[in-house]
C-alpha cells in the first residue's frame, strides 16, 4: 500500500506554505487561493483552507532512508524545529516495527513523524535533505470504534492489519503505507493529545480499487 495523496484542512495557509515550502524546502506541486500541495517523495501532502470552527490537527508520518536517522534529526534541529520529547528522550525505537522515529509540530500543531523502517532496503549515500523524504507512510484516522472501522476498511480495500493491531490502535496496510486507526480516547504518542476527527481525504495504491466514506463524510478514502 502506498499513500499517493493526503489532503488535510488548515487555518494557517501562509504559515504552512512557509514551513513546508521554505523551511523544509519541499517542491510545491499545486497552489491555488484555497489549496496548496507539496511533493513528499512519491507522495503529495495537500492542505485546503478549512471552514471548521476548531483548529484541526492530524498525525502523518514520512519515511526516511533506513541509514539516515541521525542526519535527519540534525537536519530538523538545524532548521530551528523543536523535537517533541518525553523525559530525556527525543528519538524512539519501535521494536515490533524495527523502526526509529522522531516527532515535531508544523504551524498547525500537526504531529509530524519522520520514521526510518529498518526492514526496508532504502539506504542512500547522499547527505540528508528534502529528497530524503521518501513518501508519506502513515495517516492517522481517529474513530469511535477501532475494531468496527478496521473491519470496514480491510474488507473494502482488501487490506491487512499489521504491526500490532488491537482494540484501541490498529495500523492497516503495510510497512510502505498504512492507516493508523486509533480510538479517540487513546492519546497520541508521544505528545499525549487526545485525537479528534477532522476532514481527511486519502488517495492510495492498494490491492483493490474502491471508495469509502466514514464519519459522516469527514473521512474520504479512495484506492486505485
Amino acid at each position: 500500500m502506498k499513500l499517493k495523496e493526503v489532503l488535510l484542512g488548515t487555518h494557517s495557509f501562509e504559515a504552512i506554505k512557509a514551513f513546508y515550502g521554505s523551511l523544509l524546502d519541499l517542491q510545491i506541486a499545486e497552489e491555488s487561493p484555497s489549496r496548496l500541495s507539496f511533493q513528499v517523495g512519491e507522495s503529495v501532502l495537500a492542505f485546503q483552507e478549512s471552514s471548521h470552527m476548531e483548529n484541526e490537527f492530524y498525525h502523518i508520518a514520512v519515511t526516511i532512508p533506513t541509514n539516515k536517522f541521525i542526519e535527519a534529526k540534525q537536519w530538523v534541529i538545524d532548521r530551528g524545529i523543536s523535537l517533541i520529547s518525553r523525559p530525556q528522550e527525543d528519538e524512539f525505537f519501535f521494536e515490533n516495527w524495527n523502526a526509529t522515529a522522531l516527532y515535531f509540530y508544523d504551524p498547525d500543531h500537526n504531529l509530524v513523524e519522520f520514521i526510518a523502517h529498518h526492514t526496508l532496503d532504502n539506504a542512500v549515500t547522499e547527505a540528508f535533505g528534502p529528497n530524503s523524504l521518501l513518501r508519506i507512510s502513515e495517516i492517522g484516522l481517529p474513530v469511535d470504534d477501532v475494531p468496527e472501522v478496521s473491519r470496514i476498511i480491510t474488507q473494502t480495500f482488501q487490506l491487512d492489519p499489521w504491526g500490532g493491531a488491537g482494540q484501541k490502535f490498529a495500523p492497516l496496510g503495510n510497512v510502505e503505507g498504512s492507516f493508523i486507526v486509533i480510538d479517540k480516547q487513546r492519546p497520541w504518542f508521544p505528545d499525549d493529545r487526545l485525537p479528534a476527527v477532522f476532514n481527511t481525504s486519502v488517495l492510495f495504491e492498494g490491492p483493490y480499487s474502491a471508495r469509502l466514506s466514514l464519519h459522516n463524510g469527514l473521512y474520504k478514502l479512495r484506492s486505485t
